[in-house]
C-alpha cells in the first residue's frame, strides 16, 4: 500500500524538479509540459518502490535468535 505521506513528498519533489527544469531550460517547455502528467502519475509506484525497499532493509537489521552480536 502506498503511504499517502510518502506519495505527496515524491509528487512535490517531482513537481519541483519539473518547475525548475521548465524555468531553467526554456527551449524544452513543450517537453516538460508533456511529461509533467506522466511523471506525477508515477509518484505512487515510486513511493511503493522506496517503501518496499525500506521494509527489506529493516528485516536485514533485525538480529536472528542465536546471533552473538
Amino acid at each position: 500500500m502506498c503511504s499517502l505521506k510518502m506519495m505527496i513528498k515524491i509528487a512535490a519533489g517531482i513537481g519541483l524538479l519539473l518547475i525548475i527544469g521548465y524555468l531553467a531550460l526554456p527551449q524544452y517547455h513543450a517537453t516538460f509540459a508533456s511529461l509533467a502528467p506522466l511523471l506525477l502519475v508515477l509518484a505512487c509506484p515510486v513511493a511503493m518502490y522506496f517503501g518496499m525497499r525500506g521494509m527489506h532493509e529493516e528485516k536485514r537489521k533485525i538480529p536472528t535468535p542465536g546471533d552473538d552480536h
